[in-house]
């Protein structure tokens, strides 16, 4: 699973001694609760497109306040960064500009633009019938892209603004069936829903949450004894909101962990 490690910023200079620091209540060590038994290894990572990571605001992809991802089985190692992506970094340097409101706009764009083209070009067969062709006649997969209508959705999209989203946004197996056999409400919902990458978060005063549940807080055997308020209620918009709202120099880094 992925987290989002919060830090202060004054830590930049001892970034894997502090990420190391602020999940130790969370790993597997049997001297906690189970709740707090999470992890039993972990790496920085998220510096390739689409890896998870995060987004640069432009004009900023080439400064070195960014965090690069780091080898899984030689940790000291960093890897470049694709152009525009990062493992992490200050928050004022990522960007958060990416919304379901964009994405609903997007996604609605996507259906209307399917049905134009669909009434003006010959209609496409689904993608199951090549594969029974593949498998029955060795045929090319490529054919089903291959068919005009298809070609010109697929062109289509490429234009879409869809760089920030999560990998699968708006992209189609089988755009015969998944957009064309789609009504719009129901395929706009759908996209909405897929559009923005999940982030479990690590929060800066040790609260872990996952899978858009509640906090479990580090300094606590568990959720039951913890006399603790919660840092955040439970929920990804309030994740979201979260990181988005985080002083500037804050760190954010993205850990990939084996739990």
């Amino acid at each position: 699973m992925s987290i989002t490690v919060c830090l202060p910023g004054a830590v930049a200079d001892r970034l894997d001694a502090a990420v190391a620091e602020a999940l130790a209540p969370f790993e597997i060590d049997g001297s906690a609760g189970d709740e707090l038994d999470i992890w039993d290894a972990w790496y920085i990572t998220g510096g390739e497109k689409n890896g998870n990571g995060f987004n640069v605001l432009p004009g900023c992809e080439r400064d070195p306040r960014l965090i690069q991802s780091r080898m899984w089985d030689r940790p000291s190692e960093v890897l470049p960064n694709a152009f525009g992506w990062c493992a992490g970094g200050p928050r004022e340097l990522l960007d958060f500009s990416a919304s379901h409101e964009e994405a609903r706009r997007l996604a609605d764009a996507a259906w209307r633009r399917w049905h134009e083209l669909a009434a003006e070009l010959p209609p496409a067969q689904p993608w199951s019938v090549f594969h029974d062709r593949m498998v029955t006649e060795d045929a090319p997969s490529d054919d089903y892209r291959a068919q005009p209508l298809v070609t010109a959705f697929d062109r289509y999209v490429e234009t879409l603004p869809t760089e920030r989203y999560w990998l699968w946004f708006l992209h189609f197996l089988d755009p015969v069936v998944d957009v064309g056999s789609v009504e719009r409400e129901e395929f706009v919902e759908q996209g909405v829903a897929l559009s923005l990458l999940r982030r479990n978060v690590l929060t800066l005063d040790g609260w872990w949450y996952e899978d858009g549940e509640p906090g479990i807080h580090g300094a606590c055997q568990s959720r039951a004894t913890c006399p603790h308020a919660p840092a955040l209620p439970a929920g990804q918009k309030h994740m979201d909101g979260y990181l988005r709202d985080l002083p500037g120099d804050t760190l954010l880094v993205n850990v990939k962990c084996h739990v």
